[in-house]
């Protein structure tokens, strides 16, 4: 039921930023007169007519769903004057360097603005919360007039930038006030002090930036040539934190806190467990894939402590739909949408492709479920990383198998690293494990990548194929399912308008 929920409110997030419908009270007033009117409905309602409470309900959500995201542009756009003026501006997130700049994100009266300051010694140790005096024009987000492909104004929506400006040498001051850090600043700074324990214990230059991906969630680090790589050999997915990561450190906790469970403190641990996932994904940034991981486990833990089924279709609807209500822009966030997607696709499509083969052998089971669950999300993401990326990789079963045994001892290794910190004689060999891991992971992808055709290309597929392509999948899983030869012919013709 709460997919159903979710599907309807999803839809008016999409109807209200594609027509950039503005309603204003009128939708507010809408919402109300349909709530009335499911109550009424509610109370003389019949079996004969419960399709009218199910309409109403639709037409609800999806109201909700356009009033969230009308507030959401509401909150983000600003009016900025046509004339320079002298901001007091706060600094919110480490400083980036670009080519000719650095970017730093400021807020302004309430708005959060990118900044490009010109390169200088003094620019470049500015520090999170750091108060600023800028003599600049900000301006509403512009797309790029060398990109026509891609919307840049509305991806800085999305983001919550509500403006950019350049700021020369010359035209900023840092103040001696200095704003109390609240927890996202705390956070930025515990990750950056963490990335320099990382460098101090000894991790490599090669393997810094890819344990700081796979640990902190910090990808500034990583070069074009990496991601490449990564991209290519079809494990890009592995260096943004992700479902497999908040998973590897949810068993991690389990198994340390199973003490608490002997002593009959089951609630106790469940929420320890709850409050460190918490804590690791502010930390992180509250990226979409971590926030949907986190949800996930914290449904899955309270599911296992009232004793009903953890882990269901309708547990990431519940995921979904609250984070949507939170920021309808998540909606718009392609890591969001990946990773909904993988998930459902493993959900759905695991139990069919490991039921292919049975397996006595512990192992080859092991590694033919690894396989399966990669192969499912796979399928399910493939349009969505042709659509968005226009590259599929050939070689995703060998290299994903690889990744799935390396990256939890990589995770694990990293969390030893931090426990050993008192004892340096120790330390000193975890860090060259961790380090020879993170090697061999970086050298199979890489040589992945130069592999013939380890990718192909196609042109941008247009949502309409994307839609054609899921009916097909669905097609093929209901055939498999009831194995009805009305679903294999169905599966077929939709086949047959795709390709033509």
């Amino acid at each position: 039921p709460i997919f159903r929920l979710a599907i309807f409110m999803a839809a008016g997030i999409l109807f209200t930023d594609t027509f950039r419908t503005e309603m204003g009270e009128g939708l507010v007033v809408g919402l109300v007169l349909v709530l009335v009117f499911l109550c009424l409905v509610w109370r003389s309602s019949s079996y004969a007519t419960r399709w009218v409470f199910g309409a109403g309900v639709a037409v609800f959500m999806f109201l909700t769903g356009m009033v969230l995201c009308e507030h959401a542009w509401r909150e983000v756009k600003a009016d900025w004057p046509l004339e320079k003026k002298i901001y007091r501006a706060v600094i919110q997130e480490p400083v980036r360097e670009k080519p000719r700049s650095y970017q730093v994100c400021v807020g302004i009266a309430g708005k959060d603005v990118w900044l490009y300051i010109s390169k200088d010694s003094l620019a470049a140790s500015l520090l999170p919360g750091d108060e600023l005096l800028i003599y600049a024009r900000p301006e509403a987000p512009q797309n790029r007039l060398d990109d026509t492909t891609f919307d840049y104004a509305r991806y800085l929506y999305y983001k919550g930038i509500s403006g950019t400006a350049y700021v020369p040498s010359s035209a900023w001051k840092k103040t001696e006030n200095r704003r109390a850090d609240n927890w996202k600043t705390k956070a930025l700074r515990w990750r950056e002090w963490m990335i320099g324990n990382y460098r101090q214990w000894g991790v490599g230059d090669e393997e810094l930036p890819v344990l700081s991906a796979l640990t902190l969630g910090n990808k500034n680090e990583l070069d074009k040539d990496v991601r490449q790589a990564y991209s290519i050999a079809g494990i890009s997915h592995v260096l943004a934190l992700s479902g497999m990561h908040i998973g590897i450190i949810w068993l991690l906790l389990d198994r340390l806190l199973r003490p608490l469970v002997w002593m009959r403190l089951r609630w106790l641990k469940g929420m320890a467990v709850i409050g460190t996932l918490w804590a690791f994904a502010f930390v992180v940034g509250l990226e979409a894939s971590v926030v949907r991981a986190v949800i996930m486990c914290m449904l899955m833990e309270i599911s296992l402590l009232a004793g009903v089924k953890p882990f269901s279709l309708n547990t990431l609807s519940i995921a979904a739909l609250g984070m949507l209500l939170y920021c309808p822009f998540y909606l718009f966030d392609v890591g969001f949408q990946l990773s909904f997607v993988a998930v459902a696709s493993i959900l759905l499509l695991y139990p069919l492709i490991v039921g292919i083969f049975r397996i006595k052998n512990r192992m080859l089971r092991w590694s033919w479920s690894a396989l399966s669950v990669s192969m499912a999300a796979q399928l399910g993401t493939a349009p969505w990383g042709m659509y968005y990326f226009s590259l599929f990789s050939v070689y995703f079963l060998l290299t994903n198998w690889v990744a799935a045994i390396l990256v939890p001892f990589i995770i694990c290794g990293a969390l030893l690293m931090v426990l050993t910190a008192w004892l340096p004689g120790v330390q000193c060999y975890v860090v060259d494990g961790v380090n020879g891991m993170v090697a061999l992971l970086n050298g199979m992808a890489g040589w992945t990548s130069t592999l013939p055709y380890a990718s192909f290309s196609l042109s941008v597929l247009r949502p309409v194929e994307i839609v054609m392509f899921y009916l097909v999948l669905g097609a093929w899983v209901k055939f498999a399912m009831i194995r009805r030869r009305i679903w294999l012919i169905r599966s077929l013709v939709v086949t047959a308008c795709l390709l033509g």
